[in-house]
């Protein structure tokens, strides 16, 4: 969160740029189930007298949209780059544009949020190669071991010391679908126990600062 002008902390206020709707509506639920930090808000809000947004995500491909900068009292939105396509070149384009970092759209839930928190306080991350040495994440990217997409969120949140009910809250998944991922993901990586998980996943580089759980 940022503080206001007096000096209390506010929500992060996250706009989503014209994209494919199934996008846009998903990201907003996702922003608002994520907690008092963050709050979606229209890309043009400052125009119907709101506080203009602290975060633009914006596909790379459409490019950065119209009148989006400094306006009277705000420095202009923190721009993310957001794109099902990362790879070096969709990185260049979006670092041209001026964006601070570049988000697959394959992202975990967790993993999305916590990188808008990161980049918004400074932090450039582009899922397009390595970060900190740990695995490319993304559409593109290789999975371990023969692993799905969904596996590799089950590690990862584990990895992230997250227990199976915090999975599922955070997936918005069942207690029983989430068991049944970690079980398959288990055999494919050959650990039976989560401890086993936990170092299995920090050897692949899943280790990082814990999301926050959704509340509610």
């Amino acid at each position: 969160m940022r503080p206001d002008s007096m000096g209390q902390r506010r929500p992060l206020r996250v706009a989503v740029a014209e994209d494919a709707p199934v996008v846009v509506a998903g990201v907003e639920a996702i922003l608002r189930a994520a907690g008092s930090d963050l709050t979606p808000v229209a890309i043009d809000s400052s125009r119907h007298g709101s506080p203009p947004p602290d975060v633009v995500l914006y596909d790379p491909h459409r490019g950065v949209p119209d009148g989006i900068g400094p306006v009277a009292g705000h420095p202009g939105p923190t721009l993310i780059a957001f794109s099902w396509t990362v790879s070096e070149d969709v990185a260049v384009r979006s670092r041209a544009q001026g964006a601070a970092g570049l988000l697959s759209k394959d992202l975990p839930v967790a993993r999305l949020l916590a990188s808008i928190r990161a980049i918004h306080a400074g932090d450039r991350i582009d899922y397009t190669v390595t970060v900190e040495g740990g695995p490319a994440t993304g559409r593109n990217a290789p999975r371990p071991d023969g692993l799905t997409a969904r596996e590799v969120e089950m590690l990862e949140l584990i990895t992230q010391g997250l227990s199976n009910e915090e999975i599922a809250r955070t997936l918005y998944l069942s207690i029983n679908s989430v068991k049944t991922y970690i079980r398959t993901a288990y055999r494919k990586i050959g650990v039976t126990r989560r401890p086993q998980a936990v170092l299995w996943g920090v050897h692949h580089g899943f280790a990082a600062d814990p999301p926050r759980p959704l509340s509610g």
